[in-house]
């Protein structure tokens, strides 16, 4: 595949990043500064453009005061921003709503240089998509953005004359402020993203380490639990594991630890959480339909024995499973935490058994 090609499909592969970075500015103490930021940074937006509008004989080419209307409905969403809880719809709306917001402003107001002016704030909303969403909702973004500033600039909606050139340069101008620095911010934060992923995974086998185990456990509930769904607590041991150092040396320990990670991946669903916590100890996180719930248990002893292969280890797992939901964040978070007790304990029955064992407890309390 073309690399080029292959790194723009990565890119708009990406998720959205509305809740990692709102959980990042509130695990750093950030949150509400950043939404009165905001808020505040909308609430001038609403004080120029009502105070153009009444403090200048401003020419609009629509009789209708639509310019002040928005104005004014900029305001009251200032104020509002920092009280109301943001959600991702919810913020993808906002972005919607500037928008247009913006457009209208640009194309209703007459003279080709403050339509120019306008045009530019474009830009703040290409920065707040790039901190908040992805590429996706960007490149959408900056395709009615690039519209509306071409429009501006050829003169819809108004009789004021121009050149060739100076549609141009307006144009390039416009463009290059609201797509370059909001682009170079977007991809910025990738590679610092990256990073920050790479302080989350084991470095011998690339899964998730405690830390990403517990933001990824949070990711899964937050976008999959419900009724129907089941979520299980895998907890793995390799089995006799300080013989294999002891006996062939740690190079073949690490092998083996390798070679159990890829049976875990191999085994699981493509969304689990999977994370080495341990020494010799995984854990497997996952959400499925409780219809499936039997066929996977069912495969995970065959699958941490295949391929046979020299030398060979076994491993003593222990399964906790709780169906449905829990009634608010504390019994989830109590909840969690209890399976993973429960899964423990569990491994620890299978390897009073001799090891080489899968042991189930199903949760039947919330």
């Amino acid at each position: 595949m073309n690399p080029i090609r292959e790194v723009v499909e990565r890119w708009l592969a990406m998720p959205d990043q509305f809740d990692r970075f709102t959980r990042l500015l509130r695990g750093n103490g950030f949150l509400e500064a950043t939404r009165i930021l905001i808020g505040l940074m909308v609430f001038s937006m609403g004080v120029t453009v009502v105070g153009k509008r009444l403090g200048t004989a401003s020419d609009q080419v629509s009789s209708i005061p639509l310019d002040l209307m928005i104005g004014v409905l900029a305001l009251i969403g200032g104020l509002a921003y920092p009280v109301f809880t943001t959600t991702r719809n919810r913020s993808l709306q906002f972005v919607i709503a500037s928008d247009v917001s913006i457009a209208i402003i640009v194309l209703t107001e007459a003279d080709l240089d403050q339509r120019l002016l306008g045009s530019l704030v474009f830009g703040l909303m290409g920065t707040y998509i790039a901190f908040f969403h992805n590429m996706r909702a960007h490149l959408v973004h900056l395709l009615f953005s690039i519209t509306i500033v071409v429009a501006a600039c050829c003169g819809v909606f108004t009789e004021e004359p121009t050149t060739f050139f100076d549609t141009f340069g307006r144009i390039l101008f416009a463009v290059s402020v609201i797509s370059v620095v909001p682009f170079l911010t977007q991809i910025a934060l990738i590679l610092l993203s990256n990073d920050a992923q790479g302080s989350e995974l084991d470095p011998l086998t690339d899964l998730l380490n405690r830390r990403g185990l517990a933001r990824r456990t949070a990711e899964l509930i937050r976008s999959k639990s419900g009724i129907g769904q089941s979520l299980l607590v895998v907890v793995i041991d390799i089995d006799n594991f300080k013989q294999f150092n002891d006996t062939f040396g740690h190079d073949v320990g690490d092998r083996v630890i390798i070679r159990t990670a890829n049976r875990l991946t191999a085994w699981a669903r493509a969304d689990a959480a999977i994370a080495r916590v341990g020494g010799d100890e995984f854990i497997v996180v996952q959400i499925m339909p409780l219809s499936d719930v039997g066929d996977l248990i069912s495969r995970i002893h065959p699958a941490m024995n295949t391929p046979i292969v020299e030398p060979r280890s076994t491993t003593s797992i222990g399964i906790a499973i709780h169906n449905g939901s829990w009634l608010d964040s504390d019994a989830e978070e109590a909840g969690i935490d209890a399976l993973h007790r429960l899964a423990d304990s569990a491994m620890y029955e299978s390897k009073r058994l001799g090891g080489n064992h899968v042991h189930t407890i199903v949760m039947t309390s919330p």
